[in-house]
């Protein structure tokens, strides 16, 4: 994809970087721990999810946090998006695509169960914004939803794959096939663009090839103790790993056939160099593939948000750090609501939240 001129984002990231100020800190979690959701909701009054917080509406506490945390996300990357024009905006599209891919997989996954997909699980940012977002929902079957999705994206390819990949699902009903599908076209085609798109994409393809990477690895690392265990009888096809990495799919068919997992880790450890290295050394001790996922993640996410301070002041790189933050945000919010109303220990939670690099 050739896009026009030259990004200008000194405006944009002007904006973005005053909005840093507002983002929740590590102080407000630790204050926040063990607070009853309708205390999260009261705390989020006197920040800027008071006005998301007041049109969420609803009785019920736990579906008002998350119907909350929804439109504030969607609200503030709708925002951003707005700072910038011409090619800055088309780039900013592309960081926000990854929204429109979720979006269709929470639609697949509620109404491959008859149910209509819930407000609080879209992220109104992308094309499914619009006002035909209502009627995707509306759906009472799968294959409507599926039909009018495809014919309501404004990208030709992904209605088609969206197609080719439903009909696979009809023939098959493997519905972990079906998203697999889904998210590995996104992915390719996605990877693609922004390479096409040259220089002032680099920073947002490192991230979107690193997260396709990781998900790789992980895929293959369970895949292995899968077949370790006895639960898959032989080796699963390539297919279970996607493509728009910067490391080849079938590379990491490697970790399924050796056995000591030191050697694993040294060898899909240099993959990624010192990224890596370290945390599969951890996984290759304790053998815990989540405790490596959710390493991973926090990793991504501390080296997304630092380019607000070491990134290019200039570039795609603060909308970057932005979009990761808001994120955590979510992320972090909805944990402490659902561990509330579970009734989990504040310090178990405490390890699952995303903290500020050097938080400990």
């Amino acid at each position: 994809m050739t896009l026009p001129g030259q990004a200008d984002f000194a405006y944009g990231n002007t904006r973005l970087r005053a909005r840093r100020s507002t983002l929740l800190r590590d102080a407000d979690y630790e204050r926040l721990l063990g607070t009853a959701v309708p205390g999260l909701l009261g705390a989020l009054e006197d920040t800027p999810y008071g006005p998301d917080a007041d049109a969420a509406g609803g009785t019920d506490s736990l579906r008002r946090l998350h119907v909350t945390i929804s439109r504030h996300l969607s609200r503030s990357l709708t925002e951003m998006r707005s700072f910038y024009a011409g090619r800055a905006h088309a780039l900013l599209g592309m960081l926000l695509a990854r929204f429109d891919a979720d979006n269709i997989i929470a639609v697949l996954r509620a109404k491959s169960g008859g149910q209509r997909a819930a407000e609080d699980a879209l992220v109104h940012v992308g094309w499914m914004a619009g006002p035909h977002s209502d009627e995707i929902l509306r759906q009472n079957e799968l294959a409507g939803a599926v039909e009018l999705l495809a014919r309501s994206t404004p990208d030709r390819e992904q209605g088609a794959a969206l197609r080719t990949a439903f009909s696979e699902y009809e023939r098959t009903e493997d519905l972990a096939a079906f998203e697999r599908a889904v998210v590995a076209d996104h992915a390719a085609r996605l990877s693609a663009r922004l390479a096409a798109a040259g220089a002032e994409a680099a920073t947002l393809l490192h991230f979107a090839q690193r997260e396709v990477d990781e998900r790789n690895l992980l895929v293959a690392l369970r895949l292995r103790d899968a077949v370790a265990s006895g639960a898959e009888a032989e080796t699963p096809p390539a297919a279970t790993r996607i493509p728009g990495g910067s490391i080849p799919p079938e590379v990491f068919g490697s970790a399924l056939k050796v056995p000591a997992p030191a050697a694993v880790a040294t060898r899909l450890g240099r993959l990624a160099g010192r990224t890596w290295q370290r945390p599969l050394e951890r996984w290759a001790a304790s053998g815990d593939v989540s405790a490596l996922e959710r390493e991973l993640e926090r990793r991504r996410f501390e080296d997304a948000t630092s380019l607000f301070v070491a990134g290019d002041p200039l570039a795609i790189d603060v909308p970057i750090a932005f979009t990761a933050a808001k994120q955590a945000e979510a992320r972090n919010l909805r944990l402490l609501g659902e561990a509330s109303v579970r009734g989990i220990d504040p310090e178990v939670v405490r390890r699952e939240l995303l903290w500020s690099k050097g938080h400990s």
